[in-house]
């Protein structure tokens, strides 16, 4: 019998990690015959159809794919934490794709612009409902968990600390305020546009103000007001583990998000560790670079953010002794955002390798992934936040590149510690630092380390592991 499969996402025309998963999931599962498979997802971002004048509404924008339009939800509802709870407007759209669809299963991925309610709704149905943990939103609502004061958070043992963090987001996040800047960026491009050009004018180059890259250490004071945020940051953690444990079975991407998972009160027995796939799974990338002892090409692919820690990276390559820079370059792929760069910029262009030894090439597409990696030597994954599987394992590994990663979140699930790679103290410059130059001072280990990378998952071999589940 053929199975009816809602899978539940972001806006699937977005470039990144868990959409790209999710887009290519989808596409796969539309070419077996033993599932039917939909897509829903909710508008969060500048979209066409959000207008001040329309009423939230569920659109049908192709024959399998439906979206939540001018949604209530933002990305991060810091200042409406309800939301993430129960979203009255968001919820009857939801509820009105399973009159249309009539699912067997929902296969939830990212709960971007939803509540955490579709899960009872759909259980009410007496649906089966299955949930993949890409990342952290149902312990935090920042996703990433990383704290106020910019470093790994172990999560949400202790509600004050929240309660801070939020309090800090929130006076710098309003949710109206965003509702109208995307609704002015889309009906009004040049005017926005020249704002920014205006704002910016004032800075080095005419760029965008360069965003500070350290640690804070803020010594944020809670006020008798703040007594309201905490509750319902206490109710939204309840909320949020309640529906968990609700699911009938939830798929963690790595060991790690299993054992967190499990810290904060969800079943054991509803946890299965399944590793996503990979589109490059299926046709891994044949890496002919021969490794040159004077000319070490340590690369970084992925995107150029705080919370990858690039700027660590470059921080970590120019501590390297004179020696061996001389014999070494950086090489960084990604798209970046123009603070952060802008700020790696400020902090470390005064150093006298920094142009010489240190490129960054700006953005790519996948079909350069050949290219690109038969470049380098040896891939750096320097995360600040507790990444639970990011693709670029994947797209490394299936490169033939050993990898550099830290000892954090689902990098250890496949970064094998001196056996295909090395693993580094979390946030640790000097221990990244250390581990780079383990390996310009013996390039015979990157042949060693070769040789152990693992195989990576089909998206194929994925969805037939799926598919078993959904029966």
């Amino acid at each position: 019998m053929v199975k009816k499969v809602l899978l539940v996402g972001d806006n699937p025309t977005i470039v990144g990690g868990v959409t790209n998963y999710t887009r290519a999931l989808f596409e796969e599962f539309t070419k077996r015959e033993s599932i039917e498979v939909y897509y829903l997802y909710s508008s969060h971002r500048v979209d066409a159809d959000n207008s001040f004048f329309k009423k939230t509404r569920l659109v049908n924008e192709d024959i399998r794919l439906y979206k939540i339009g001018n949604s209530k939800n933002l990305e991060k509802n810091y200042d409406h934490l309800q939301l993430d709870i129960e979203s009255p407007f968001n919820d009857r759209q939801f509820e009105k794709a399973l009159d249309i669809i009539l699912p067997d299963v929902i296969h939830i991925h990212e709960m971007i612009g939803f509540s955490v309610n579709i899960v009872h709704l759909a259980k009410k149905r007496g649906i089966k409902v299955i949930k993949t943990i890409h990342e952290y939103w149902w312990l935090c609502p920042h996703r990433v968990m990383i704290d106020y004061n910019r470093r790994i958070c172990d999560g949400p043992s202790d509600i004050v600390k929240c309660t801070k963090c939020v309090k800090n987001r929130s006076s710098s996040f309003d949710s109206s305020r965003t509702h109208l800047t995307q609704k002015l960026q889309r009906d009004f491009p040049a005017l926005i546009n020249l704002y920014k050009r205006f704002k910016n004018s004032g800075t080095k180059e005419g760029g965008a103000t360069p965003e500070n890259l350290s640690f804070n250490n803020l010594d944020i004071q809670l006020e008798e007001g703040d007594v309201v945020l905490k509750e319902s940051l206490t109710r939204r953690l309840k909320a949020t583990i309640e529906a968990l444990n609700a699911c009938d079975l939830l798929i963690g991407v790595s060991q790690d998000v299993k054992d967190t998972l499990m810290r904060f009160g969800v079943l054991e027995d509803r946890i299965l560790v399944q590793h996503i796939g990979s589109l490059i799974g299926a046709n891994p990338i044949h890496h002919v670079k021969p490794v040159e002892p004077n000319d070490i090409v340590i690369g970084y692919i992925g995107g150029i953010t705080y919370y990858k820690g690039v700027h660590q990276l470059v921080e970590a390559y120019l501590q390297l002794p004179d020696e061996f820079r001389a014999i070494s370059r950086l090489e960084i792929y990604g798209k970046w955002s123009d603070g952060y760069y802008e700020g790696i910029k400020v902090q470390f262009s005064k150093h006298s390798d920094f142009k010489e030894k240190i490129n960054f090439h700006g953005r790519f597409v996948p079909h350069d992934l050949p290219e690109i990696t038969n470049t380098m030597d040896i891939s750096v994954l320097p995360s600040l936040c507790a990444d639970t599987a990011p693709q670029t394992i994947f797209e490394s590994f299936s490169s033939g590149l050993p990898i550099i990663a830290p000892n954090v979140g689902g990098f250890p699930d496949f970064v094998k510690d001196g056996v295909n790679g090395l693993l580094y103290e979390k946030a640790n410059v000097e221990s990244l630092r250390f581990q780079m130059q383990k390996i310009i001072e013996r390039p015979v280990l990157l042949e060693e380390f070769k040789r152990n990378i693992p195989h990576i998952k089909s998206i194929s071999s994925n969805a037939d592991e799926l598919i078993s589940l959904y029966q």
